[in-house]
């Protein structure tokens, strides 16, 4: 839902938060029917990942902590939005 809607220059804010690598650099982007893959270079390690509405799959490498930066980064981007429809499901 939202994950498809972002924007190319969005993906790499969210994966310089994600690989803790403000140098990293998104080598291909693939927008398919599904959820956006994402290669990126990263401290010369090539890195490929998936990334789904509320979460981030890593085939290579995933920082333990990449999930809750993933979801900061995409409720800075979406907004209120995003935290209506995810973060806050299932607690009211």
């Amino acid at each position: 839902m939202f994950v498809k809607r972002l924007k190319d220059h969005e993906i790499e804010q969210i994966m310089r938060a994600v690989s803790d690598d403000p140098e990293c650099e998104v080598v291909d982007i693939v927008r398919k029917l599904t959820d956006p893959e994402v290669t990126i270079n990263s401290q010369d390690m090539e890195e490929r990942y998936v990334l789904h509405d509320y979460d981030i799959e890593g085939f290579d490498y995933l920082p333990d902590d990449a999930t809750v930066t993933y979801r900061k980064e995409m409720l800075k981007i979406i907004g209120i939005k995003y935290a209506e429809t995810y973060l806050l499901k299932g607690t009211r």
